[in-house]
């Protein structure tokens, strides 16, 4: 059995993109984070301290987004993974990081990590 937490949908304005132009422009990213958890105590234990807390996945993304220097979501992503795996335990991890209003024809763009 596999038990995971997941904050979808979060926020994040930074500067990123290959093309000048985009790193000039604070952009909206939308971040998806899905971890699965070591074990499986949290959902016998009803104690926080058996779990991650999402607003410190949360803060430890909007830190990492406000020092942001990578041109690339891929670069971004790994660091937000490697931040995040030097704070949490967890067993595998999912982030999609999505852009808006990039190419003409699309809702979004972006990249999707496991880990």
């Amino acid at each position: 059995m596999t038990n995971h937490i997941f904050l979808h949908g979060l926020k994040l304005n930074t500067k990123i993109g290959v093309p000048d132009w985009e790193r000039e422009i604070s952009q909206e990213l939308i971040i998806d984070v899905d971890i699965e958890l070591k074990g499986n105590e949290t959902f016998k234990s009803d104690d926080i301290s058996k779990t991650i807390d999402y607003a410190l996945i949360e803060s430890q993304i909007k830190e990492i987004g406000l020092n942001n220097k990578h041109i690339l979501l891929e670069d971004f992503g790994e660091e937000i993974i490697s931040k995040l795996k030097e704070k949490f335990q967890f067993e595998k991890i999912r982030l999609k990081i999505s852009k808006q209003k990039i190419l003409p024809e699309t809702d979004f763009v972006g990249v999707i990590l496991e880990r």
